[in-house]
């Protein structure tokens, strides 16, 4: 997905996905990305540490394992704080 819409769906349907593969684990990487500063009207990509970290919690709220930002102290804190 390349834009905010499909961006969206994805994270929204990640917990469908994941079901109709067998469960298994795969990579979720919303670190730092355009559809978060369009989102959040954040145009430094550096400054989009708050909407990675709440698409971090819609991820764990999805099961998903594997996680990617760009900031991994912040995100660690975050789930390691549960």
């Amino acid at each position: 997905a390349k834009d905010v819409d499909g961006n969206l769906s994805l994270i929204k349907g990640a917990g469908v996905i994941r079901d109709n593969c067998g469960n298994m684990p795969f990579l979720f990487g919303p670190s730092r990305k355009g559809f978060i500063g369009k989102v959040t009207g954040e145009t430094d990509p550096a400054e989009r540490d708050f909407g990675t970290i709440a698409a971090c919690l819609v991820s764990i709220e999805n099961k998903e394992e594997i996680r990617d930002a760009c900031n991994i102290l912040l995100v660690n804190q975050l789930l390691t704080s549960q």
